[in-house]
């Protein structure tokens, strides 16, 4: 019963929200791996694909996620607000790639013992425009962030500030740093995101766009350290497509 109230009330934002929507927006880019706060999640031909209804302060969207032999399957919904410098979102988040260690073949189960799903709360400031330095706190409220009796969540979280270090016309260089702890971990040292508290994630994100025959073409490089699980990776990717 309480999976359909909370697919009904997603429902009703949703189409509430198309009723107003400005405009639909959407993306595709290709890369070589799929990075997320300290974690590689796939590595292979990657392909990653958003679709969303913007208007005023609200939004709302799919993306979906997935690689070319079919080991990495993601597929998420989510809704935001924003202004001038406060984003606020809640993604619904679902990997069910067919070698997952959790309960990846019921996407419509919302029990929280048992449910493959995540929900990830998502906030986003950015200073000023003359200092845009971007503080973000991001909690998983519910889902498979359970504890190892599968008692209760842990509700980990990831805090980071992000700045652009370098800009000029169309190139761009951003650093980021991000800490990885559970709010209610009952003495266990894991997180959703590494084996313990601490940065999990240090990043150098380099993005320029190339313009080929009136086509523009956004290319990104982004390296990331773990220092906590003691790993690092480098990510390329291209974007197809974007309106």
């Amino acid at each position: 019963m309480i999976k359909y109230k909370l697919l009904l009330a997603f429902s009703i934002i949703v189409g509430s929200m198309s009723l107003s929507a400005q405009e639909i927006h959407s993306a595709l880019q290709l890369r070589n791996s799929h990075l997320w706060r300290g974690l590689e999640v796939s590595a292979g031909l990657i392909y990653t694909g958003d679709v969303h209804l913007d208007f005023e302060n609200f939004y709302g969207g799919f993306w979906a996620g997935g690689n070319a032999d079919g080991s990495y399957k993601e597929f998420n919904n989510y809704i935001g607000y924003k202004n001038k410098h406060l984003v606020l979102e809640l993604w619904d988040i679902y990997n069910f790639s067919p070698d997952a260690l959790y309960n990846n073949k019921e996407f419509f189960n919302y029990s929280a013992a048992e449910t493959g799903r995540f929900w990830d709360l998502r906030s986003y400031y950015t200073i000023s425009d003359q200092f845009p330095l971007i503080l973000s706190w991001n909690t998983v409220v519910f889902g498979r962030d359970r504890n190892s009796k599968n008692t209760g969540n842990k509700y980990s979280s990831f805090v980071f500030g992000e700045y652009p270090v370098y800009k000029k016309e169309n190139l761009e260089v951003r650093g980021r740093i991000g800490y990885g702890f559970a709010l209610n971990n009952r003495g266990e040292k894991n997180n959703f995101f590494a084996k313990d508290a601490g940065f999990n994630e240090i990043s150098l994100i380099i993005s320029k766009s190339f313009t080929i025959e009136g086509y523009k073409i956004p290319i990104g490089i982004w390296g990331m350290w773990n220092p906590v699980n003691n790993n690092a990776f480098l990510q390329f990717s291209v974007q197809a497509y974007s309106f």
